[in-house]
């Protein structure tokens, strides 16, 4: 398809030359020069006090008892298996699909006869592309076309698709193996919470967006059934990207986003361009999608067997990371940072200098409104006063104190509505009543009490902690996907430290939809390591 494109004939045909004629080509030499160059500042920092500082302690944790509880696979994942609780929702959806394959294929040979069978069954197969594809549905509809409930009603067809598939293909399941237990008692929670709400019929559609979440989840490990199937989502999720990042682009290059003084201090930001939103109505929101997703081209790139499908998907990410410097979002910034520093530390430490020397250099080079906007991050950090979005956290801080401290335990239920129901009923330290936190953490728990915010934290350690463990017992493209993942969640949990990012439910379900890759990433590292001990 790409070789019969008119508009990418061109650039194929000069990445070929380039390849062709790489061999003997004043390129390879000069890539060879900065390779050089590398090497020889690895081998000083081989050599160097700071690496035998960094080898010291990373042997003494790996030899310490109290680190190896905390990244050892621990007791719990099988006990979780074997346990009646994982029987009975397992058996929820077993139990109906055995019945009905049963079914099928006591009169297979009737229904191999129907064009429409045969039909779904090839569809289906591939079910991959199906969730890739509305994955690209998620990201590239327009914000005004926008439903949230749309969310739920994707996530659910995905399910019943998987389920269609466990009754008419061999050997397809839904893989709740690939879960930790942790979603399950988180998800008992925010059911709780919604439940036992001061006000249950307001709750109704947040809950809805949590199920969605799990769905998704759920629906992309029973999807996946090895390496080739995951990276088909993955790549179409980055073909969904790379369609609004061309579009925040645009936004940015053609002006068609005037400057808004609600969104942006204009004593501050003196003549600053209007921040680019693309498809998602609101650039901080739009940045946390991108710094989430930014981390998966890093891993096609290396996955990439050949020289022209790095070379597209490097030109890709230049639109999603251009457009995320034009969202002004700070905190999306900064959580971009840490998702660089994180997934580098996974793939090769070694060159965490070169990462940092390499975001040194960038500065002069960024345009004078994106520089500006970084030097007030440091200006606020110094005095929130001077900010006016600081300022008004701080402020949210001040009215939301109280109430935290009177439902702390049990929570107010689920969702905005109720939140803003009872935040009014305090002092407002606000222009008026905040619509949320803008803090996630603080939102789970005031919304879902101390059980919900407990067993998200909890729930969010164990996926680090098996990912990481993943990521050193596996190599290949596995191990590159799960790197990215972790930096992918890294970096938006750093992010919502100083924002609410699923007070939009498309940028929750982006959330839930890294977190079922990183689940399905992690299982078939589990299951290729399960069968190479069984071959030993």
């Amino acid at each position: 398809m790409l070789n019969n494109s008119l508009l990418l004939k061109p650039v194929i045909f000069i990445i070929n030359l380039i390849n062709t004629s790489y061999e003997n080509s004043v390129l390879k030499r000069f890539i060879e020069f900065i390779f050089g160059i590398f090497r020889k500042l690895n081998t000083f920092y081989e050599n160097s006090f700071a690496s035998y500082l960094a080898r010291s302690v990373t042997n003494l944790l790996k030899n310490s008892a109290i680190i190896g509880f905390f990244i050892g696979k621990g007791r719990f994942s099988r006990w979780w298996e074997e346990s009646p609780f994982y029987r009975i929702i397992n058996g929820i959806f077993d139990i109906p699909s055995k019945l009905l394959k049963n079914f099928f294929q006591k009169h297979e040979e009737f229904f191999g006869e129907s064009l429409t069978i045969r039909l779904i069954r090839a569809l289906l197969s591939r079910l991959e592309f199906i969730v890739g594809l509305f994955l690209i549905i998620i990201l590239a509809v327009p914000h005004e076309r926008w439903n949230n409930v749309y969310n739920v009603g994707i996530a659910l067809v995905i399910c019943i698709f998987v389920f269609i598939n466990t009754v008419i293909q061999r050997h397809w399941v839904f893989n709740f193996k690939a879960l930790d237990f942790t979603i399950i008692l988180f998800m008992l929670a925010v059911t709780l919470a919604f439940v036992t709400s001061l006000d249950p019929s307001t709750g109704l559609k947040y809950w809805l967006f949590y199920l969605a979440g799990f769905l998704m989840v759920l629906g992309i490990v029973s999807t996946v059934k090895n390496e080739i199937s995951l990276q088909t989502i993955v790549e179409m999720f980055l073909w969904g990207i790379t369609i609004i990042g061309a579009y925040g682009v645009w936004q940015a290059v053609t002006g068609a986003v005037s400057f808004d003084p609600s969104l942006t201090d204009p004593n501050l930001n003196f003549n600053m361009p209007g921040r680019v939103y693309a498809t998602i109505a609101n650039p901080n929101n739009y940045g946390e999608i991108l710094i989430m997703a930014l981390p998966f081209y890093l891993s096609v790139i290396l996955n990439s067997k050949t020289f022209l499908k790095k070379v597209v998907y490097m030109i890709m990410a230049v639109f999603p990371l251009i457009a995320l410097f034009n969202t002004g979002s700070r905190s999306s910034w900064i959580g971009f940072a840490v998702s660089a520093i994180v997934i580098t530390f996974l793939l090769n430490k070694r060159l965490l200098p070169f990462v940092f020397l390499g975001g040194l250099l960038l500065i002069p080079f960024l345009p004078p409104h994106v520089y500006n906007r970084i030097v007030t991050i440091f200006k606020a950090a110094q005095n929130a006063s001077q900010d006016s979005s600081a300022k008004t956290r701080v402020n949210i801080l001040k009215t939301v104190w109280p109430m935290f401290r009177t439902y702390m335990f049990t929570g107010v239920g689920l969702g905005t509505d109720i939140f803003r129901e009872i935040v009014k009923n305090y002092h407002q330290y606000t222009k008026a009543v905040p619509p949320h936190t803008h803090i996630l953490y603080l939102q789970i728990w005031i919304e879902a009490g101390i059980t919900g915010f407990i067993t998200f934290v909890w729930f969010i350690y164990r996926t680090i902690k098996n990912s990481v463990i993943g990521i050193y017992n596996t190599t290949g493209p596995l191990k590159s996907i799960i790197a990215a993942g972790v930096a992918s969640i890294a970096g938006i949990l750093t992010t919502s430290l100083v924002e609410y990012s699923w007070y939009y439910p498309r940028v929750m379900v982006i959330f839930w939809t890294v977190l079922g890759i990183l689940a399905a990433a992690v299982a078939l590292t589990e299951a290729k390591n399960r069968k190479l001990s069984e071959n030993q």
